[in-house]
């Protein structure tokens, strides 16, 4: 039975691009650093104010990092979608292939989207064993992950986009660090102090972050969770615009 009944393309540069992130090491190295410095942050953190010291049956904390974190290990898993076809010369031949390319696109995306969806939940451990010694909240756990989920989309939505206009991988890397940096900073108090009244409200409403506080807290909210939704339907849009104007 085919898969959900999707398009036999996208099935096909799904598999492919899944596969991809277990032939090379990239996958496993980013699996393990990600899931080691998260461990470590959260229960060890930076100085004072670890899992220990607080005392506190909870992964609130656990969560305050994922922005940051997504911010630097996201774009090791988009950097190589289009640059690396470019630079392979595989992109002309993958577009004279009889796959649309929103067909393309999307599965490029769901195959990044899932492998670090896996990666996530591979942490899972970490609330049970939270659990076992403490009355734990499962529903600020779960809201918690599914923000996780929707903000690696919208990260990686955006890494995806930005890769095509890479020339390589790192310059792919860079200039995606740093417009999901922006993103990120755009939530935060020191920028929004600095923006201050009107400009600071347009400034939070565009900010990645701020939209995952709520999840984090534990908050299913609605109005986020479309955010989250456009958020990646405007970057996937935008990625499948500027192929077909420079690959038509």
């Amino acid at each position: 039975m085919k898969l959900l009944n999707l398009p036999p393309g996208l099935v096909a540069v799904f598999k492919k691009e899944w596969a991809s992130y277990f032939n090379t090491p990239i996958g496993y190295v980013f699996s393990i650093l990600y899931l080691f410095l998260s461990s470590f942050l959260f229960f060890y953190g930076l100085g004072e104010g670890s899992f220990w010291d607080r005392k506190v049956a909870g992964m609130e904390e656990y969560f305050v990092w994922t922005p940051l974190l997504f911010v630097v290990f996201v774009p090791a898993i988009t950097m190589r979608l289009w640059s690396e076809e470019k630079k392979s010369g595989s992109l002309e031949i993958l577009f004279t292939l009889p796959i649309s390319k929103w067909e393309i696109v999307g599965a490029k995306f769901l195959a990044a989207w899932a492998f670090l969806g896996s990666t996530v939940c591979l942490s899972a451990s970490i609330p049970f064993f939270i659990w076992a010694f403490g009355d734990l909240d499962l529903g600020i756990v779960f809201a918690g992950y599914l923000g996780c989920i929707f903000l690696g989309g919208a990260y990686i939505s955006l890494g995806i986009f930005l890769s095509s206009f890479g020339r390589d991988q790192i310059s792919s890397y860079i200039l995606t660090v740093l417009v999901c940096l922006f993103f990120f900073l755009l939530g935060t108090q020191p920028v929004l102090k600095f923006f201050g009244g009107g400009p600071s409200a347009f400034a939070y409403l565009f900010a990645l972050s701020s939209h995952f506080e709520s999840f984090r807290l534990g908050i299913l909210d609605i109005s986020d969770t479309l955010y989250f939704l456009s958020f990646i339907s405007a970057n996937l849009a935008a990625n499948i615009f500027f192929l077909r104007r420079n690959y038509p």
